[in-house]
């Protein structure tokens, strides 16, 4: 059932990750919730005001969103944090997938997106079809993540073909994270692309006005706020989450930190 939240004081695992958590820049040393912002520290601060409780943000200790290890059985990262009781909620960019949801319940998404193309502007390519067509561009993905497992999994054959170029190709095509990815398709003068997901290629072309977003998106997924098994506070946080989407709060909140805040809104 749903648990009456007033003045309680709920702990909020988190991961550094821009534009949803980030250090605030600050001549003099901040403390506990005063440390972050971002899209993920407004989120909660709104659900927080709504339901009437308060909250304590604590960055994941092993800084990992959550896997399980196959062999142990055992997760890690923010998933782990829930799980053994040391957090209330994980509010991050935190991909529902199958595999999460065996573990810990999740709200109502507040975020859609997908795996596209990050490119230089001004080219013929438009669409991963045109990527897979040819071997002259090269591209690759975030070495181990949900973008390079999606092309490894899939059953599709373009990107099966795309997987395999990718796995091939010497020198590797794989990062080491999304921002090594796009400075090299920055750096690449239209010799390379990067797939990631699509939130990520639009904070980064708002700020960098030689990259674009090439065809739409590949897949679909969402991400969601994580509550333990069965936590007594998730449907009252989903009433909110489908509050703020229908009065448009979300977007608001996507506009402030995608094209306002830290250098965004300088590419028309």
């Amino acid at each position: 059932g749903s648990a009456n939240l007033k003045n309680k004081t709920l702990v909020v695992t988190t991961i550094l990750s821009n534009p949803y958590c980030m250090r605030k820049e600050s001549a003099i040393p901040l403390s506990g919730n005063d440390q972050f912002e971002g899209y993920a520290v407004d989120l909660i601060h709104e659900i927080s005001k709504s339901l009437g409780f308060n909250y304590k943000i604590q960055l994941v200790p092993d800084g990992s969103y959550g896997s399980l290890n196959k062999l142990t059985g055992e997760w890690n990262g923010m998933i782990r944090e829930l799980l053994e009781q040391r957090a209330d909620l994980a509010i991050a960019d935190l991909t529902i997938t199958f595999e999460r949801e065996q573990a810990v319940d999740f709200t109502t998404p507040f975020m859609n997106l997908g795996v596209s193309i990050l490119y230089r502007k001004g080219t013929p390519i438009e669409s991963a079809e045109d990527l897979a067509k040819q071997t002259r561009i090269k591209y690759g993905a975030l070495k181990g993540g949900s973008t390079a497992a999606f092309f490894r999994d899939s059953k599709i054959s373009t990107y099966q073909r795309m997987w395999s170029f990718m796995e091939s190709a010497r020198p590797s095509v794989f990062t080491a994270s999304n921002g090594e990815g796009v400075e090299r398709v920055a750096k690449g003068k239209g010799s390379y692309a990067f797939l990631m997901e699509s939130t990520s290629i639009e904070y980064v072309t708002e700020r960098n006005c030689e990259l674009t977003q090439v065809g739409g998106m590949l897949d679909t997924k969402s991400y969601g706020i994580a509550t333990p098994p069965n936590s007594p506070y998730r449907t009252a946080i989903n009433s909110v989450i489908l509050k703020l989407q229908e009065e448009g709060k979300l977007h608001i909140l996507k506009t402030k930190w995608w094209k306002e805040k830290r250098g965004g809104g300088k590419c028309r």
